[in-house]
C-alpha cells in the first residue's frame, strides 16, 4: 500500500468582542454575537499513514495557552485530518460536540471552532441550535489601517478558559452579570458597525469598554498580573486593550501605537496579519 500524506493548517483568532455569549447557557436564552478574526498563527497537522501504521503530528506557531483558541484549532486540524469532510460547518460542529463532551470544556462556546475553520473578520450570531457567520467585508486599505494599530501580549500566565467560563457562567445562573453579559453582547454589534464605518476612534474607545464589562463578569477575568500588563500598554502607546478569550490569562490585543508598544514589550509581542482562508489543505 502507498503511504498517505495529509497535511492541513488552521489559524487562532482574536476576538475584539462578545466572547462568552457563545456559550450555551447564555446563547439559548438571549443569543450571543461575537465580533472575532483569524490571524496568520497556525496550527499544522500532518497525517502520514500506511497498511501498518498511522501517525499524526501537531506543531503550532503560538502557545497552547494564549487565549486565541488554540486548543480548537487543533483539533480543528485533527477532525480535517482523520475525517474526509470538507464542509467547515460540520467540522467546527463536529469539533465543539467533541470538547463539550469533556467536562473541563463543557462550558466553552463555538466562536473557536467557527472562527478557526472559516477564516476572516466576522460577526457570528449564536443561537441555541445555529450559529450564523456574518463576514464584514472591508476595504482592503482599510484592513491594512486597522492591522497596523494591533499587537497582542503574551502574558506568560496560564489561561484555563474552563475555569474562567465556570465562573462566569456561575454568576450568570445566579443572576449576577446577566446585565453585563448583555452589554458585552450589545457592544460587539456596536463594533461591527464602527469597522463597516471606517471609524476606529469608536472601535477602540468600543474595546475599553468591552473590558469594562469584562471585569464584572468574576473576579479571576482580568487577574492583577494581566491588569499590570494592560496598565504599562496604555503607558506606552496604547489607546485601548483587552483580555483575549475568557481571560485570567493568556494574551492581551492592544491596539494603538504598534511599533512603540512591539518596542517596550520586546520578546512577548506577537505581531500577526489577518487570515481570510481558515482551515486550508495543504
Amino acid at each position: 500500500m502507498n503511504k498517505i500524506i495529509k497535511k492541513v493548517r488552521a489559524p487562532v483568532r482574536i476576538d475584539f468582542a462578545g466572547g462568552t455569549t457563545d456559550i450555551e447557557q447564555f446563547a439559548s436564552k438571549y443569543t450571543g454575537y461575537v465580533l472575532n478574526a483569524a490571524i496568520n498563527k497556525y496550527v499544522y497537522g500532518t497525517l502520514i499513514a500506511d497498511s501498518k501504521h498511522t501517525e499524526l503530528e501537531y506543531h503550532a506557531d503560538i502557545p497552547t495557552s494564549s487565549g486565541l483558541g488554540t486548543s480548537s484549532a487543533m483539533n480543528v486540524v485533527w477532525t480535517a485530518l482523520i475525517t474526509h469532510h470538507t464542509n467547515k460547518e460540520k467540522i467546527a460542529e463536529a469539533v465543539f460536540n467533541i470538547e463539550h463532551s469533556v467536562k473541563e470544556s463543557s462550558v466553552n462556546g463555538k466562536q473557536d471552532q467557527y472562527a478557526s475553520a472559516f477564516g476572516g473578520i466576522n460577526f457570528m450570531k449564536f443561537t441555541k441550535n445555529k450559529v450564523y457567520i456574518y463576514p464584514l467585508n472591508l476595504r482592503n486599505n482599510f484592513i491594512k489601517e486597522l492591522n497596523d494599530k494591533l499587537i497582542l501580549v503574551y502574558s506568560g500566565q496560564s489561561h484555563y478558559s474552563g475555569s474562567s467560563n465556570r465562573a462566569m457562567i456561575d454568576n450568570l445562573v445566579k443572576g449576577k452579570n446577566t446585565a453585563n453579559l448583555l452589554r458585552i453582547k450589545n457592544i460587539a454589534e456596536e463594533m461591527k458597525n464602527a469597522l463597516l464605518k471606517e471609524d476606529l476612534d469608536s472601535f477602540a474607545d468600543l474595546i475599553n469598554k468591552e473590558t469594562e464589562e469584562r471585569k464584572k463578569l468574576s473576579n479571576i477575568t482580568v487577574s492583577p498580573q494581566l491588569q499590570k500588563i494592560i496598565n504599562i500598554g496604555m503607558k506606552n502607546g496604547a489607546k485601548a486593550a483587552k483580555v483575549c478569550g475568557s481571560g485570567g490569562g493568556g494574551s492581551i490585543l492592544f491596539y494603538g501605537d504598534k511599533k512603540r508598544l512591539i518596542r517596550k514589550f520586546s520578546g512577548r509581542a506577537i505581531d500577526f496579519k489577518f487570515d481570510f482562508k481558515g482551515l486550508t489543505y495543504l
